[in-house]
């Protein structure tokens, strides 16, 4: 079947489990940290949850927090896990293994989320945005299956969801908690956002 732009597709983004360095509030970005055991745990469960949707494709950020997240799913559903490094998180540069506290700090007059050139060699906002879009725009178009999950980061499905509900979610309005599952819906070349950061499947965790 040829994808028409009129095929509904639904699009199931996914935060990935936590972290140590999640719980240590520690900026990662593209420093490559795996699931700790409370993530592997979220992952675990994710995945139950998601039996209850036909998903045919699994799509994730390169880096082994998604994979690893986006594999508890594919391996229970008997899918391969898609690599996409444009699914990746920001790029956080000199301000990697930091904390979040000691950068408030020492940069109190950056905002991050606002900026519109590259400071302190981080990755400006608007360009993850657009990459996190297009890329998003790019699984759909180029795939049959008409329910996809992605596993990506938070910052950068918050900054999508913020485009695509013209601010209403996302950034700045959403805490996206680990394994949270966003649902959006691509029909007629637009995002339509249905469901964010629902963690139900964490309840008693």
């Amino acid at each position: 079947m040829e994808y028409s732009i009129n095929t509904i597709k639904h699009v199931y983004l996914v935060r990935h489990g936590e972290t140590d360095w999640n719980a240590q509030r520690l900026i990662q970005g593209h420093s490559d940290i795996p699931l700790n055991i409370r993530g592997i745990e979220q992952a675990r469960r994710l995945a139950i949850r998601l039996k209850e949707i036909p998903i045919t494709q699994v799509c994730s950020s390169d880096l082994q927090r998604a994979i690893h997240t986006a594999s508890a799913v594919a391996d229970a559903l008997g899918l391969p896990v898609c690599q996409h490094v444009e699914l990746r998180e920001r790029y956080y540069g000199d301000w990697e293994g930091k904390d979040f506290r000691s950068i408030r700090e020492q940069y109190p007059d950056f905002d991050p989320w606002t900026d519109t050139e590259s400071k302190y060699n981080i990755e400006t906002y608007s360009d993850m945005q657009q990459r996190g879009i297009a890329c998003l725009t790019n699984i759909v178009r180029g795939s049959n299956a008409e329910h996809v999950l992605v596993v990506s980061h938070g910052g950068l499905i918050n900054a999508v969801l913020h485009r695509m509900s013209n601010g209403l979610h996302g950034t700045g309005k959403t805490k996206l908690v680990n394994t949270s599952l966003s649902h959006i819906q691509y029909q007629e070349e637009m995002w339509i956002v249905h469901n964010v950061n629902d963690g139900t499947h964490l309840d008693g965790a």
